[in-house]
């Protein structure tokens, strides 16, 4: 992720667009006045990362839920 060095947003990568939109100027006349745009590496908490992994997987019963309802649709066709 870069930062925009005029206002901050962090996005994939700083656009010509952005800079025309958010600050009137563009992308080349934004960094020549704030400087090149910051690469930033997200970070996520612990807490987060715990979520995303729990979250992320799917538990065998919700798998066996699903696979006999999807048996049970076929078997009515």
């Amino acid at each position: 992720m870069f930062q925009c060095p005029g206002c901050g947003e962090l996005m994939e990568i700083l656009t010509n667009f952005h800079c025309l939109s958010h600050h009137g100027m563009t992308k080349k006349e934004l960094i020549n006045h704030y400087g090149a745009p910051k690469y930033v590496s997200p970070t996520m908490s612990r807490d987060v990362q715990k979520w995303i992994k729990e979250s992320s997987i799917i538990s065998k019963v919700d798998f066996d839920v699903a696979q006999a309802a999807a048996r049970t649709l076929v078997k009515r066709s």
